[in-house]
């Protein structure tokens, strides 16, 4: 399977040691084991353009091939000092060249699409997202949705042996780095409820959450709740099976969220060198004033929980200033 061919590209070349100034969080699904997976399975042969999805839209647009900053970061082949590819990685590979031309920045305009002019927005969602905050100042912030981003804007990336113990990423932001870490978010709360109560609404789920007394914890980040056949045996096995109904089971998931929240955000505060007052959330989980609560009382920060469209906000903002 494509994944443990991933495992035998980065074992094999090692290319965590390629370069330096290279820091993007390990996963599984970046695009770096992607086109290795490609490559052994012949897929590049006369490959001569690679775009990501918004790229690609934009090229339906206007006919203009534009590779971008913000979304190239999260591929594991950008050079954190210099802001574009590295050619080291596709050399050392053995991927074409010509698929990692120069990238440019959100707010670029590439082309028109019937008089209209195409903009370049940040085209990584969390990009974007992080510039539809209304922020106070520079707080971290935490787009809440399938999967969590927690991270803080830094001038520039962090590139020292403890980003990388603590496997966090540094990707582009407009005009700033983007430190931050993907970790565990809905999905658990979504499968367990698929699972065990797919027609309770969340207002009961989270009643029978507030009224549990339930107070144990699991690794929301564990690699056991990331694909299970089943959510509820994972938890169950996780906790040591003292979890009694829906309540108890739902208190559990959203106190271990909370705690991986408060984890990374220490993480951050410890490699930045900075103590933080406040916690900007934004996205779905934002709604959760249970979760919400929890994360205030675990990461002892001020919650500013913001049920926006984060993403979209940015983006608009992103085309509206180049328009100026």
């Amino acid at each position: 399977m494509c994944y443990q061919k991933f495992l035998q590209v980065t074992i094999c070349t090692g290319t965590e040691n390629l370069c330096p100034h290279l820091f993007c969080q390990f996963q599984p699904f970046n695009t770096i084991y992607q086109l290795c997976c490609d490559r052994l399975s012949g897929r590049l042969e006369g490959a001569s353009d690679l775009l990501m999805m918004p790229e690609y839209l934009l090229w339906k647009l206007c006919g203009v091939k534009a590779r971008e900053y913000t979304n190239a970061t999260t591929t594991g082949m950008v050079n954190a000092e210099t802001g574009q590819f590295d050619p080291d990685i596709p050399a050392a590979l053995s991927l074409p060249r010509a698929l990692f031309p120069a990238l440019l920045q959100p707010g670029t305009v590439i082309g028109e699409y019937q008089g209209i002019r195409c903009v370049l927005c940040a085209t990584h969602d969390t990009a974007s997202a992080v510039e539809g905050i209304p922020m106070e100042g520079n707080e971290p912030y935490l787009s809440s949705g399938t999967w969590s981003l927690l991270g803080v804007k830094t001038p520039k990336p962090l590139t020292d042996e403890r980003s990388r113990a603590a496997n966090y990423s540094n990707e582009g932001g407009v005009g700033y780095n983007r430190y931050q870490k993907n970790i565990m978010g809905m999905w658990l709360v979504n499968e367990l409820r698929r699972e065990l109560c797919p027609d309770l609404g969340f207002d009961e789920i989270l009643q029978a959450a507030s009224a549990s007394r339930c107070e144990q914890l699991v690794d929301a980040n564990a690699p056991a709740f990331f694909s299970p056949e089943s959510m509820r045996a994972a938890f169950n096995a996780a906790s040591g099976g003292g979890l009694q109904g829906v309540g108890d089971d739902f208190r559990c998931v959203y106190r271990s969220l909370a705690q991986s929240y408060a984890k990374a955000l220490c993480e951050l505060e410890t490699n930045t060198g900075r103590r933080y007052g406040k916690l900007y959330l934004v996205g779905g989980g934002a709604k959760n004033d249970f979760l919400n609560r929890l994360t205030e009382e675990a990461t002892g920060k001020q919650v500013v929980a913001l049920p926006i469209e984060a993403t979209a906000l940015g983006n608009l903002k992103i085309q509206m200033e180049a328009d100026r």
